[in-house]
């Protein structure tokens, strides 16, 4: 198992141990949700090819729009609120 899986399971109070040394569930459900999150930033990424961004082309303010864009998208798909 990854080790920042492992720290992210330990701060929530998840079982982290697994004797056999195979991949845990725990392992899979991190993975699934790291595959959600690259699905969310490629159709960002997919929509800024399609319809562009209107800011400075391929400057700071399109690197900060889709970082910003990414992270509410992320968000918003796990309902996750700060």
């Amino acid at each position: 198992m990854n080790q920042r899986i492992r720290e992210l399971a330990h701060e929530a109070e998840l079982p982290t141990y697994n004797p056999e040394g195979i991949p845990t569930k725990l392992e899979k459900f991190a993975q699934l949700i790291v595959k959600e999150c690259i699905n969310e930033i490629a159709y960002i990424g997919k929509a800024n090819e399609v319809f562009g961004d209107r800011t400075d082309r391929g400057g700071l303010n399109h690197i900060l729009w889709t970082t910003e864009t990414a992270i509410e998208k992320i968000k918003e798909h796990f309902g996750v609120e700060e």
